[in-house]
């Protein structure tokens, strides 16, 4: 479980690094990794973006076969809070649950469930 906030101007050596630490955690192990990822103006319904550091991270999340789990535009009508995770069934629920303070920014909740292994006797 991690929780990553990406800079809206960030530069694409940063981004790399982001992108590889992401990449080695989701080849690893199971993962669920939320945040402000700044890339406003992807189409997660078409998986398009406008904007070459968007295109970048959506060539990222399928290269890694990660899954976004969020899906209304949980901010100000676009999708800048993110879920992710590389096992499908993990996450659901995702929603709204209005204003954490009074900084503009909202609570995204949503429900982990557990990966059990059946052993055969």
């Amino acid at each position: 479980m991690g929780v990553c906030y990406r800079l809206p101007n960030q530069e694409d050596q940063v981004d790399e690094a982001l992108y590889k630490q992401i990449g080695a955690a989701s080849h690893s192990q199971n993962m669920v990794l939320m945040g402000d990822f700044n890339h406003p103006e992807i189409c997660w319904r078409d998986n398009t973006a406008g904007h070459q550091k968007s295109k970048r991270f959506l060539e990222y999340v399928d290269d890694n076969f990660l899954f976004q789990m969020a899906r209304e535009p949980l901010r100000k009508g676009t999708m800048l809070d993110l879920v992710l995770t590389n096992e499908e069934g993990m996450v659901s629920n995702v929603k709204l649950k209005g204003s954490l303070d009074c900084s503009g920014c909202d609570m995204v909740e949503f429900k982990i469930l557990r990966m059990s292994k059946r052993v055969s006797s």
